[in-house]
């Protein structure tokens, strides 16, 4: 399939890591690539194909423009797609999924195999796929990925979880699981997906009939998949290990685990890489962890929970009292659920940047009245620490961008603030 670039003309609309991805595979495929802009006359290019990063929705020019000029537009993770030629395991879901992902990376690993961890996880799928060399692909998958795929067909298609996000792009909650569960469009019954019996509402799975072997995870008792009795974990009545030897913290991480397991032990892999990997694998940067105790008090970052369900997780891992500092930019949700869900250990919170008040709006509505609202991260960190609560923890359930570049960007002035406050 690679041979087919040769000499094509392709638009990239987007940069960043996955329009770079593409530019570099397309081209070192022997295509004639430039990215798009917005306005620009193409015509004198009469392009073949063009590739949209996930960041490119459908309401923005370039959808349009593909469709004037009848020129098929792809996805970065379907032209990831079209190059691989390894078994894929894709991930996706509203929690969970960069943990899986590396969780099954580090468990081929430890099984001597190859394994390429791409795709929304930070790496582009099309640019591993390019330079190959490895046995398996573990392809972390979004929404915002998975709405320009056509042929897209993992071997090995696992969900999390489903919970609202990103609704101010999909719009609605029917639109968003539609979207999720293209995953498993195209598998076949040669092909396995993995849900999460716990975490998918029934309305997820409306008018979802896939064509794979389905197996399932649960925190809750036995299954055919993935499930933990006793505090034993178990793999189709096969025992793997005690969840104490899951270094991760938390249910939800156990849920993780059994996503990894199930989708690992479908493989062939046996239990010593699996569970060597569940016994040494620690959360990435940002995901929840304790920076320092300052003065008798615990600061954690989860600046990676952006949505109302992780920060909920978060929140649950905490014991004592507790203040949570919240909000961002809006996705479009509102935020009774967490309200609904949050643990009786949370006593106070600050809402800072553009869903502050939003987010005040729907405490009092579900009478938790202890909310401060800030437009300054700096003031809502400082009021956070002044009071009696064992811990504070910034699990903002908002993405980043009405004050930050990222949530890295957001955490790191967390860390930064915390490292300050142990030094006065």
């Amino acid at each position: 399939m690679r041979k087919s670039f040769n000499g094509k003309k392709i638009l990239i609309a987007g940069k960043g890591v996955s329009g770079d991805g593409a530019y570099k595979a397309l081209c070192g495929l022997g295509a004639h690539c430039e990215f798009y802009e917005d306005g620009r006359d193409y015509s004198d290019s009469k392009a073949d194909l063009i590739v949209v990063s996930p960041g490119i929705d459908a309401s923005q020019p370039v959808f349009a423009y593909a469709a004037e000029k009848g020129i098929k537009l792809i996805g970065e993770l379907e032209l990831g797609y079209i190059i691989n030629d390894k078994p894929i395991i894709a991930v996706t879901g509203t929690n969970g999924k960069t943990t899986t992902v590396k969780l099954i990376g580090a468990m081929l690993g430890d099984a001597g195999k190859k394994v390429a961890v791409c795709g929304n996880v930070g790496t582009s799928f099309a640019l591993a796929a390019y330079e190959g060399g490895y046995d398996f692909a573990a392809v972390e998958v979004s929404s915002f990925q998975l709405e320009t795929t056509d042929t897209f067909r993992p071997h090995i298609a696992v969900i999390t979880n489903i919970s609202p996000d990103h609704l101010n792009r999909h719009k609605t909650m029917d639109a968003y699981c539609a979207v999720k569960r293209r995953i498993a469009a195209n598998q076949t019954s040669s092909d396995y997906l993995v849900l999460s019996q716990d975490d998918i509402p029934l309305y997820a799975l409306k008018d979802f009939a896939p064509q794979s072997n389905t197996h399932y995870t649960s925190v809750r008792g036995k299954l055919k998949g993935a499930y933990v009795i006793d505090d034993r974990v178990y793999f189709m009545g096969e025992y793997i290990c005690d969840t104490d030897r899951i270094k991760l913290e938390g249910e939800h991480n156990i849920k993780n685990a059994l996503s990894a397991i199930c989708a690992v032990k479908l493989l062939g892999i046996g239990n010593k890489p699996i569970v060597k990997a569940l016994t040494e694998y620690t959360a990435d940067k940002h995901r929840l962890g304790l920076v320092a105790r300052v003065k008798g008090k615990n600061y954690y970052n989860d600046s990676k929970g952006t949505n109302i369900m992780a920060s909920v997780r978060a929140a649950e891992c905490m014991s004592g009292d507790t203040c949570m500092i919240v909000g961002g930019s809006d996705k479009g949700y509102e935020y009774d659920e967490l309200f609904i869900r949050l643990p009786e250990c949370v006593v106070r919170m600050a809402a800072v940047g553009e869903t502050a008040e939003k987010i005040k709006a729907a405490g009092e509505r579900n009478k938790f009245y202890n909310i401060k609202t800030f437009t300054d991260f700096n003031e809502a960190f400082d009021w956070a620490g002044s009071g009696n609560e064992e811990n504070v923890l910034l699990s903002p359930a908002s993405a980043s961008f009405d004050m930050f570049s990222s949530y890295g960007e957001r955490g790191d002035l967390f860390i930064r603030l915390v490292k300050n406050a142990s030094k006065k």
